[in-house]
């Protein structure tokens, strides 16, 4: 069989899919299923440093008309001159643009099986943003399209549940995001992680690690960290990741520079490879105050590095309290305070011991497990295998 993967994007700037897609094509490349990437070029000298480690196949288009509807003719060109083989299964990695539109299309066409993840993007706090295009595309295609696509890929049952309760009866499968811990076999000590990244050695560091954008709640950790800079000097905020939202990062800033803890928040930008690596290794407590996660890729990646983690209802994360792994809580700012003030005060070998928790409960997400559900279910729908167990149909 082979996977035609689509997906907006797949710079390393992208986000959490930039990493699960390249991931699972791995990993099923290592069992026998033939995968490629298509995705729509943003702007010139895009990478993806997971596509080059392991020489994947991706290949990006320039979009036509406006950047925001992510059109692309050379894509559309392309699937038509290479979906020769009848074992060929189209697999989509978002909505609400032209990706799943012309997946649609092309399964019409040549009657061949369509997978569509949702990433996240029927959550109710997602479809609240950007509401009047959503709208219009729901109405337009997304819904029908999403009725009669071949299954629909979830990470979680609260996913499964926002997908039925918008009246979508397509088969879902429950198929939770991997992790890699070939990638975490080369962190390095606390001190040379720090040196590296030109870190106060004798501070320890809260580590917030994702796209800077209002989804992912950084004011809440920021307020929390306002209100407890001053009792815990020995503690400062590290915060890593690309700006999404200039004028809410600007915001967030100047809100550090009113209470004078600019020399108490640390700003990277965007770390690849080793750097990113370096900045788990340098941190003793991982947080993530986010709204709304599917997964959340950097809290896994949180616990192979065995960091404690602070993280929200908002993430699928309920094991990270049942197994005492960190804290797992409502997402406000009083949770956030007292959770991060809770957190603070611990002993460091209770916070080892918390890490050492969490990395115990990774285990069993590693992406070799996560690639073989996701054949199974290629499989099923070529008719070359029973339907999986965690497929589920409407009923």
């Amino acid at each position: 069989m082979k996977i035609i993967n689509l997906i907006e994007n797949l710079d390393d700037t992208y986000g959490g899919p930039a990493k699960s897609v390249p991931y699972l094509c791995k990993y099923l490349n290592h069992i026998g299923v033939d995968t490629e990437i298509l995705s729509i070029k943003y702007h010139d000298n895009e990478t993806n440093s997971l596509v080059d480690k392991y020489n994947l196949i991706w290949k990006s288009f320039k979009y036509n008309f406006i950047k925001k509807l992510r059109v692309s003719l050379d894509l559309k060109n392309y699937l038509n001159d290479n979906i020769t083989n009848k074992d060929t299964i189209l697999h989509t990695h978002n909505l609400w643009n032209f990706i799943p539109y012309v997946a649609y299309k092309m399964k019409k066409k040549y009657k061949i099986p369509l997978v569509v993840s949702i990433r996240g993007n029927l959550y109710s706090k997602l479809l609240k943003q950007n509401k009047l295009q959503k709208s219009i595309v729901w109405r337009l295609f997304q819904k029908h399209m999403l009725n009669n696509v071949s299954c629909i890929h979830v990470t979680e049952i609260n996913e499964l549940k926002a997908v039925r309760n918008l009246g979508i009866t397509s088969p879902i499968a429950i198929i939770p995001n991997g992790i890699s811990f070939d990638e975490f076999k080369t962190l390095k000590n606390k001190q040379d992680a720090k040196i590296n990244l030109t870190l106060n050695l004798n501070k320890k560091y809260i580590l917030f690690m994702s796209r800077l954008h209002p989804i992912k709640g950084i004011e809440y950790l920021v307020n929390a960290w306002i209100k407890l800079s001053t009792k815990y000097p020995n503690w400062d905020l590290l915060i890593v990741g690309p700006e999404y939202d200039s004028n809410y990062v600007d915001s967030i800033k100047q809100k550090i520079n009113q209470y004078n803890l600019n020399n108490r928040v640390i700003f990277t930008g965007m770390l690849r490879g080793q750097n990113r690596l370096d900045a788990f290794s340098s941190s003793d407590l991982f947080v993530l105050p986010s709204h709304s996660e599917n997964f959340g890729m950097v809290i896994a990646e949180a616990m192979v590095a065995k960091l404690p983690v602070i993280t929200t209802h908002g993430t699928p994360w309920r094991e990270i309290e049942e197994h005492d792994a960190g804290w797992w809580v409502e997402l406000n700012q009083e949770n956030i305070d007292n959770a991060l003030e809770y957190a603070l005060r611990c002993k460091d070998d209770e916070l080892i011991q918390k890490g050492k928790n969490g990395f115990e409960l990774i285990q069993k997400y590693e992406w070799k497990y996560q690639a073989k559900k996701m054949k199974q279910v290629y499989e099923w729908l070529l008719d070359k295998g029973n339907k999986p167990k965690f497929v589920f149909e409407d009923k």
